[in-house]
C-alpha cells in the first residue's frame, strides 16, 4: 500500500490543499463585504460557504498531527471534496453569467475567475512524490492584479511589506490589508523582499514560509541579525502544526496566521504587532534620547556643550524632558561660571606677567647651606637657592637616579628634633602623597643625610602671592577670585584624603605663568614639639596673621583652620592689608581672638557686596558660622559674578 508516510511530507499536502482556499475564502470575505445586490450576495454566499465547508473537510482527513496518508485515503478525500468544489463552480458560474455588457464589471469578473479557477485547480492536487507543487499563476485567462488604491489613511494604518511567490496569494492579502487602511508593498520573493527592507522603512512584514527562491524562514533570520531586527514580522503559511508554528517564533517572528486568513484575526494580530513596535519604537526613542543626554554630559565635562543641543529632547513633557530642561540650564551655568574663571585667570595672568617685570629689591639673605653645583646626599645636584623660610632652606636640584628637576627642601633642626616628630612627618607626607590635584605641590619623600632632614617635592618655576602681592600692592577682585577658586579646589582635595594644611599663607601659594596656582607643604607645614600655641607659632615667621582663632588657642582643631587662612589670603589679595594688624606678635594675637574682621568693601567700595561677604563668613571667630567645607566654598564662589 502506498502512500505518504512522514510528517513532512502529509504537512506538504495539507498545503497545497489549503492554499486554494486562501484565494477562495479571501475574495469570497471581500465580494460579500462589497455586494449590493441581493441575487449577488446570495451567490457569493454559497461560494463562501462551500469554500469553508472544503477547509473542514481537508483539516478533519489531514490534521497537522496526521504523519502519513494512503493513496486510497487521499482519493477518498479527493471525492469529499467534488461536491463542495462542484457548488463553488455553479455559483461563480452564475454570477458570471449575472455580468452583462451594458453593466461590466470587470473588477469583479477578475475576482470570481480566480475563485473559480482556485476551485477547479483544488482537484488538481496530487500527492507531492507523484507532482510538484501546483503553482497558482495568473494565465492569460487571468490577468495579473491591478493595483487597487489605497484606502484613506486611518488610525493606527501602517506600512506593510507582503512577501508571497504566489501573485495571487499577495493580491488577496494586498486587497484586505489596503481596506484596512495600511499602506501595502509587495515582494515576489525572498531575495526581493530584503532588497526592499534595505531600501525602504516598514512597520510589519508579512512574510510567507514556503518560497522557491529563499524561504520565509531563511529571510526571516536574516531581518533578525540585520538592520530590520526590529520589524515585527508574522509568518503566513498554509501549514499551521506546531512544529511549524513553533518554528517560525524561536527565529524571531511575532506571530504566525495560517491561510485562509479569518478577517477579523488578521486585523487582530496585525493590530497587537503594530502596537507592540509602536512600545518598541517608543522604547528606542527614549533610549536614544537618554544617550543624548549622556552625550551632552560628556561634551559639558569636554568644555564642548552648545545650548539647545536637548532643545529636542526638552520638549517631552515627562521626567526626561524635564531631566533635559534642568541640565540644560545647569550646563548653560556652568559655561558662563568658566567663562568668569577664564576671564579671571587672564585677570591674574596679566597681574603675574606685570610682576614679573618689575623690578623689585631682593632681600639680603644668608649665604646658601649648599652652594650651586654640589651633589647632595649622593643624588640631588643643586642647581640654586630658590627660597627660605621658617622651615627651612629650598634648593632647585637635579634628581640624577631620575633625571627630572625637584625642589629640594632642607628641614630646619627644630621641626625634626626628635624620632617622635621624624615619624608623624613621615605619617603626614604618606597622607599627603594621596593628595590628587594639579593645585598641589605633590611631596615626594622625606630622607636624612647625616641628621640633616630634608624633603623632595614637585618643583614648579612661578612666583608666589607673597611675591606677587609685594610686587602689586593688592590685587583686582578678578585675579582675586581666581587665587580663590583654585585655591577652594586644592583644599577640598587635601580636606578628602583627610590632610589639613594647618599654615595657608602667601608664601605658599605658587603661580606659574598660565595662571595656576599650586598650594606648597601639604602635611609638613604642622611645627613639632610638645608646646603648642605661642610657642609652636614663634617657629614659623609670619604665620600667627593666618592662624584661626582655635589653632591660636592650641585647641583642637579641623579642616576650618584652613579655611580661616584662606580668608586672610583673600582679605589681603583684596585690600593690600591683613584684617588684624598690630605692632607684636602678642598685640596681633589678641586682635585676632577679640576684635571682629573689617568688611573688605569697608575698605574699598569697588569691592561687591557678595564677595566681601564670603571673605567675612571665612573669618568667623567661631568655626561653626564659617562655610563648612572646601568644596562649599568652591560653589559659594563660582556663584559670584
Amino acid at each position: 500500500m502506498s502512500g505518504l508516510t512522514t510528517q513532512e511530507s502529509v504537512a506538504e499536502l495539507r498545503h497545497e490543499l489549503r492554499t486554494p482556499l486562501n484565494l477562495i475564502i479571501g475574495y469570497c470575505e471581500m465580494l460579500v463585504e462589497d455586494a449590493t445586490d441581493a441575487a449577488r450576495r446570495g451567490a457569493l454566499e454559497r461560494t463562501l460557504a462551500a469554500g469553508r465547508d472544503l477547509l473542514d473537510r481537508i483539516n478533519s482527513a489531514v490534521p497537522p498531527s496526521r504523519g502519513e496518508i494512503t493513496e486510497s485515503e487521499f482519493a477518498t478525500l479527493r471525492e469529499a471534496l467534488r461536491e463542495p468544489q462542484e457548488r463553488i463552480v455553479v455559483a461563480t458560474g452564475e454570477l458570471l453569467s449575472s455580468l452583462t455588457s451594458a453593466d461590466p464589471d470587470p473588477q469583479f469578473e477578475r475576482d470570481v475567475r480566480r475563485i473559480r479557477s482556485s476551485a477547479e485547480r483544488l482537484l488538481m492536487v496530487e500527492l507531492p512524490h507523484h507532482v510538484e507543487r501546483a503553482r497558482l499563476t495568473n494565465t492569460g485567462d487571468h490577468p495579473a492584479v491591478e493595483t487597487t488604491p489605497p484606502a484613506s489613511p486611518v488610525l493606527g494604518a501602517a506600512r506593510i511589506l507582503v512577501v508571497d511567490d504566489l501573485e495571487d496569494n499577495r493580491a488577496v492579502l494586498e486587497r484586505r490589508l489596503r481596506r484596512q487602511g495600511h499602506d501595502v508593498v509587495c515582494a515576489a520573493g525572498g531575495h526581493a523582499a530584503l532588497d526592499m527592507l534595505a531600501r525602504d522603512k516598514f512597520d510589519l512584514v508579512l512574510l510567507d514560509v514556503m518560497m522557491p527562491d529563499l524561504d520565509g524562514l531563511a529571510v526571516l533570520e536574516r531581518m533578525k541579525a540585520g538592520a530590520s531586527r526590529d520589524i515585527p514580522v508574522i509568518m503566513i503559511s498554509a501549514l499551521d502544526d506546531v512544529a511549524s508554528v513553533v518554528k517560525c517564533i524561536d527565529r524571531g517572528a511575532e506571530d504566525h496566521l495560517s491561510k485562509p486568513f479569518d478577517p477579523v484575526l488578521l486585523r487582530a494580530r496585525i493590530g497587537a504587532c503594530l502596537e507592540k513596535k509602536r512600545l518598541r519604537d517608543t522604547e528606542l526613542e527614549y533610549l536614544r534620547q537618554v544617550a543624548q543626554v549622556i552625550d551632552a554630559a560628556t561634551a559639558v565635562e569636554a568644555g564642548r556643550y552648545e545650548s539647545g543641543t536637548l532643545a529636542h529632547v526638552a520638549r517631552r513633557s515627562d521626567e526626561l524632558g524635564r531631566l533635559a530642561r534642568v541640565f540644560d540650564g545647569m550646563a548653560n551655568q556652568v559655561r558662563a561660571r568658566e567663562a568668569r574663571l577664564r576671564e579671571q585667570v587672564e585677570a591674574l595672568k596679566r597681574e603675574i606677567g606685570v610682576a614679573r617685570d618689575t623690578p623689585r629689591e631682593t632681600a639680603r639673605r644668608e649665604p646658601p647651606v649648599l652652594a650651586a653645583g654640589e651633589l647632595f646626599a649622593n643624588r640631588f645636584e643643586i642647581v640654586e637657592e630658590i627660597g627660605a623660610g621658617g622651615m627651612g632652606m629650598v634648593y632647585r636640584a637635579l634628581d640624577r637616579e631620575l633625571g627630572e628637576q625637584v625642589a629640594l627642601k632642607i628641614l630646619r633642626s627644630e621641626l625634626v628634633s626628635d624620632a617622635a616628630s621624624v615619624e608623624r612627618f613621615k605619617r603626614e607626607i604618606r597622607l599627603a602623597r594621596h593628595i590628587s590635584s594639579k593645585h598641589v605641590v605633590r611631596t615626594y619623600d622625606i630622607g636624612d643625610r647625616d641628621g640633616v632632614y630634608f624633603l623632595t617635592m614637585e618643583y614648579v618655576h612661578g612666583i608666589t602671592v607673597r611675591e606677587l602681592l609685594h610686587t602689586r600692592g593688592r590685587l583686582g577682585v578678578e585675579p582675586t577670585l581666581a587665587i580663590a577658586c583654585q585655591l577652594a579646589y586644592s583644599l577640598a582635595a587635601a580636606h578628602e584624603q583627610g590632610v589639613v594644611h594647618r599654615d595657608i599663607k602667601p608664601e605658599n601659594l605658587l603661580l606659574d605663568a598660565a595662571g595656576v596656582l599650586k598650594v606648597m607643604d601639604f602635611g609638613v607645614a604642622r611645627p613639632s614639639g610638645g608646646a603648642s600655641g605661642l610657642t609652636e607659632v614663634g617657629l614659623l615667621v609670619g604665620t600667627p596673621a593666618y592662624m584661626a582663632p582655635e589653632q591660636l588657642f592650641g585647641e583642637d582643631f579641623d579642616q576650618r583652620a584652613d579655611l580661616y587662612a584662606a580668608g586672610v589670603v583673600l582679605f589681603e589679595c583684596l585690600t593690600g592689608r591683613l584684617p588684624f594688624e598690630a605692632n607684636s606678635p602678642v598685640a596681633l594675637i589678641a586682635k585676632v581672638l577679640r576684635d571682629p574682621a573689617p568688611s573688605p568693601s569697608s575698605l574699598d567700595a569697588a569691592i561687591p557686596a557678595g564677595v566681601s561677604d564670603v571673605v567675612l563668613r571665612l573669618l568667623a571667630k567661631d568655626p561653626a558660622h564659617r562655610t563648612a567645607s572646601a568644596a562649599d566654598l568652591a560653589r559659594l564662589l563660582t556663584q559670584l559674578g
